[in-house]
């Protein structure tokens, strides 16, 4: 299928050796190396690092460049490390992706290291292992922890500064494997680092030990880093990496048991079927193999005489819920969408090989997380591109849609660059394929024209205007008219739209509970206040009238419930919220995370309410979110596919803290 050309970016490559050389002797010159780097495997830019060395230890210097969808970003870092390569001085400035600041410096003198980061500033005790990394650059340092890992007798865990109280980097060696450069084999040490980044990476050294490459993120978007001279072996790479993480998504389903599996009840509790029904008070819930087989009033439902019974009275059952804007890109969302009640996503976006292994491995019942859906990417050409998957003629865009189809993808997502004839053969050859059409309006066209283009869905809340308007009431009829679908990403505006000096905290009670290495990446955001917002994050009614999102609901302009990823699990339990706060009800607002979404996707016979004959996706709460909207965060469990779990143990997976009324 069409790609983005591998070589772009090569000419921006000036440098004489490729080795870090941690291993060798003092060299009497600067050692340096460059690194190319990939985003959904398209090149997007290079880091170029200098090691100097002396008799106090080595530093490395390291300078970042690479342009994402437009925009350009710089990092530069250093790090000094002692012999044994134990962290001495650290500093990195820049940005590591569009809305993520990094102003960090970390000095050890003695057992003290003195740290200021996001403007924090605070002396700690130096720990007995720890190494100090800020987002996801320098790459090249990664050596330099596999180097200390190794010298250091590999510590079970190593402390992360910056950092706070739970920061703690993960070490593991995976193996080694041989690749094939211009003919020649290069053996690499493999190995898995979790926790520099949220979750985990795979980083491979060379038998010197010198930085080879790097699968990890770019905030939560996959990120690639490979020394240029080893650009050749990036698949074979990322499938290796792709199976060492499939190993422990499977890792996952023997460490944390279910509750419940096979055959079980849920007694007493309110079921909220999802429909406009009213809820079934006192009711039962039979669930054998992963299916609902029985539902009703206690005492209306016989149940067989060696059922499992769990007692869920006073709690409430509603169906699972489904984030339809999610970008997975790592098995750690698995546990925290299961944590919070969600038991569908549709990933829109990323890269194939990763979400196919992802999907196949959870629907195998080997791995544990929620259903996952797919919609391919595919954008138009140009130095603003997305992604590598590129269609510029319809022909292309037709073999596109059919290679998606071919490999099971529900969905096709277009993005910016599309030009209108290759968006009308794209929607055409889905259609044919029985495949729906999603995604961002291509600027070539603009909203009205992409709707009567074909697409059936559109990503983000993208009407723009004030209803009442006659060219604003033309478009929300004609989404009206054509049932044109919309995930509106609420809570992801919300998050990157706040100012600088309102804590997350005070909308969003999860970032409590996140690990450091998410949280920092949002707390880096610089925007300046606006009142609007402030309200709004008090529960605060804004000034203006009517939300743009409660126009389009009354015009019967389907919402789907999504997040475009930001805060794991807890942002699709905020994004409900917000549909309450814009007018809609609380069963309206739970309708856009399950019946509604399973409609887009055409799943809504098989999933979406409690149903006979349904897939047993469920969640337990606490309390009814149909009196207060706020109780679908007050998971008690949650079933997938007719396992049930607690959620505690899925929030540590995630290396969430679970709140203390899931310990």
């Amino acid at each position: 299928m069409p790609t983005h050309p591998a070589g772009r970016l090569l000419s921006i490559f000036v440098l004489a050796t490729i080795s870090l050389g941690v291993h060798a002797q003092p060299p009497t010159q600067p050692e340096s190396t460059a690194v190319r780097l990939f985003l959904i495997q398209r090149p997007v830019g290079v880091e170029r690092s200098t090691v100097t060395s002396s008799d106090q230890g080595q530093t490395l210097t390291s300078e970042m460049e690479f342009v994402e969808r437009g925009t350009r970003l710089e990092l530069t870092a250093s790090l000094s490390v002692a012999p044994d390569f134990t962290p001495r001085h650290f500093r990195a400035e820049g940005k590591s992706y569009r809305f993520v600041n990094v102003d960090t410096e970390v000095t050890i003198t003695g057992g003290t290291a003195h740290v200021t980061s996001l403007g924090g500033v605070q002396d700690v005790a130096v720990p007995s292992a720890f190494f100090t990394a800020r987002s996801w650059a320098p790459v090249a340092a990664r050596a330099w922890l596999i180097e200390y890992w190794e010298r250091h007798q590999r510590p079970a865990a190593i402390v992360l500064l910056p950092g706070d109280a739970d920061s703690r980097i993960v070490v593991e060696f995976r193996g080694e494997e041989t690749v094939q450069i211009s003919g020649r084999p290069m053996r690499l040490r493999r190995y898995s680092v979790d926790g520099v980044v949220w979750g985990r990476e795979t980083v491979w050294v060379d038998e010197s030990g010198g930085f080879a490459a790097l699968v990890s993120r770019v905030h939560i978007l996959p990120l690639e880093a490979v020394r240029v001279d080893l650009v050749d072996a990036l698949p074979e790479l990322l499938a290796s990496a792709v199976r060492d993480r499939m190993a422990d998504l499977v890792a996952y389903q023997q460490a944390v048991q279910p509750v419940a599996q096979g055959t079980f009840a849920l007694v007493g509790g309110r079921i909220v079927v999802g429909t406009d029904t009213a809820p079934i008070d006192n009711g039962v819930v039979l669930v054998r193999d992963g299916r609902i087989a029985r539902i009703g009033r206690r005492g209306e439902v016989t149940l067989p005489d060696d059922v499992r019974v769990v007692d869920v009275t006073g709690k409430t059952i509603i169906p699972g819920l489904w984030d339809m804007h999610a970008h997975a890109s790592q098995i750690e969302w698995a546990p925290a969408y299961l944590a919070a009640g969600v038991t569908t996503i549709r990933d829109m976006g990323g890269e194939e090989g990763f979400l196919t292994a992802f999907r196949s491995t959870i629907a195998s019942g080997r791995g544990l997380g929620p259903r996952v859906e797919l919609a391919g990417l595919v954008d138009g050409p140009g130095d603003r591109g997305f992604g590598t998957v590129v269609a510029s003629t319809p022909e292309e865009g037709r073999a596109i849609v059919d290679h998606y189809a071919s490999a099971g993808f529900r969905q096709i997502k277009l993005y910016s660059l599309l030009q209108p004839n290759v968006v009308s053969a794209i929607t055409a050859r889905a259609h044919e394929r029985k495949i729906t059409v999603t995604g961002h309006v291509p600027a070539a066209l603009g909203l009205e024209a992409a709707v009567l283009a074909g697409m059936d869905q559109l990503a983000h809340l993208s009407v723009r205007g004030q209803p009442g308007t006659p060219d604003t009431d033309r478009v929300i009829d004609l989404l009206a008219s054509r049932a044109t679908m919309i995930d509106p990403t609420q809570a992801w505006g919300e998050l990157l739209g706040r100012p600088s000096t309102m804590p997350a905290e005070e909308f969003e009670p999860g970032f409590a509970r996140a690990p450091y290495t998410l949280t920092a990446n949002y707390r880096s955001v610089m925007n300046t206040p606006r009142p609007s917002a402030t309200a709004a994050a008090a529960g605060r009614p804004a000034p203006a009238g009517p939300s743009m999102l409660k126009v389009l609901f009354d015009k019967g302009v389907p919402i789907l419930a999504g997040t475009d990823g930001a805060l794991p699990g807890y942002s699709l339990l905020r994004e409900i919220e917000l549909y309450v706060r814009a007018g809609l009800t609380p069963l309206q607002a739970i309708q856009s995370a399950t019946i509604v979404a399973a409609r887009a996707l055409g799943l809504d016979a098989d999933s979406g309410t409690v149903s006979v004959g349904k897939r047993a996706d469920l969640a337990v709460l606490d309390a009814d979110p149909l009196a207060d909207i706020s109780a679908i965060r007050r998971t008690r469990y949650v079933v997938t596919n007719g396992r049930m779990y607690e959620p505690a143990a899925l929030w540590r997976l995630a290396s969430f803290r679970p709140a203390a009324r899931e310990r």
